[in-house]
């Protein structure tokens, strides 16, 4: 006898079977229950998620706005979810070479007594990862209600402790990891990304109803590649090859400055007399699409990239060169 299905509609199931196939997936790879995943329309999404329902229950609990600490630059959208969900945010400003300040940022964390702190690492825009022990030691300072969500959408060419490590030796904290398969297996265009939690009161809370937020052809396509290991060492050794050739390349480039990065992206601060808005229009008059800081809480002297292979590197390098036309 055939299963009727009389839940959604005619086409959900396979879409929510081969969901629920691939959080299990997950969760047996990061020994926690399948309940504490969530497979979700890309890692924006989880973040849509995450911002409105704790919003919405501190409003409704304590009659206040929710506390957030987190570290800028940072991922724009994170900002905006901020904004979006009228959160009470302290920012702490990263070093003028774009690295983590952890005295201040534990300082922060001490007087302001957020309900959530963010480590977004590697940092987006910056590239730049925090360290190990410093994640541990930010986990270890909040207290015991206060969650922290480690946003771990970018690759991280650096060595790290994994995910199923950070949430098994933080079993007693309130522990949140962001990831995205847009940035390590290249599905930008299919907006995959997920939550793990090893807390199931956070999983309750999130994971109330999120079967039909998603589409059949993008878990199908991230079926194809979940188990191809090599494909994120493949990603690794591009962005490893960008770095070099920005290094080398910057360092004979007057008046301009690349930060090192870690990660799928990187930022570069453009010569005095030129702004982001002008550093667009000019790349892409030559057919190369640059993030101007303008669009990103950066500021207008600085520009994102994507680390996104050699051959575009070394174009966008050939294009920089030419820059100082503009001016």
């Amino acid at each position: 006898m055939s299963l009727i299905d009389l839940n959604y509609g005619e086409n959900y199931k396979e879409e929510i079977d081969l969901k629920h196939f691939l959080e299990a997936k997950i969760a047996k790879h990061l020994n926690i229950p399948r309940k504490n995943v969530l497979l979700n329309y890309g890692a924006n999404s989880n973040l849509i998620l995450f911002f409105s329902a704790y919003s919405n229950k501190l409003l409704a609990e304590k009659r206040r706005r929710l506390k957030v600490v987190l570290d800028v630059p940072n991922y724009f959208f994170t900002l905006h979810q901020i904004n979006q969900w009228n959160a009470n945010a302290s920012y702490v400003n990263r070093d003028s070479k774009f690295n983590f300040q952890p005295i201040q940022f534990i300082k922060t964390i001490k007087s302001f007594r957020p309900d959530v702190v963010v480590l977004t690492t590697p940092n987006n825009p910056t590239g730049k990862p925090i360290d190990d022990t410093v994640i541990d030691k930010m986990i270890r300072v909040v207290p015991k209600e206060t969650i922290v969500l480690v946003d771990r959408a970018c690759i991280n060419t650096l060595p790290e402790i994994s995910t199923k490590e950070l949430l098994a030796k933080h079993s007693n904290k309130q522990l949140i990891v962001l990831h995205s398969f847009s940035k390590s297996h290249t599905l930008s265009d299919s907006r995959v990304g997920y939550f793990a939690t090893n807390q199931e009161s956070i999983a309750d809370l999130l994971f109330k109803k999120p079967d039909l937020n998603h589409n059949l052809n993008a878990l199908q396509r991230l079926s194809d590649v979940i188990d191809d290991k090599q494909h994120v060492a493949r990603k690794k050794r591009i962005i490893k090859d960008c770095n070099t050739i920005l290094k080398r390349e910057f360092s004979k480039v007057y008046n301009s400055n690349y930060y090192e990065s870690f990660s799928n992206f990187a930022v570069i601060k453009l010569p005095s007399s030129i702004d982001s808005i002008s550093a667009e229009k000019h790349f892409a008059e030559h057919n190369i699409l640059i993030m101007g800081g303008h669009r990103i809480g950066l500021g207008s002297e600085y520009i994102r990239i994507h680390m996104s292979g050699v051959k575009e590197i070394k174009d966008f390098i050939k294009c920089y060169n030419s820059i100082s036309t503009i001016v």
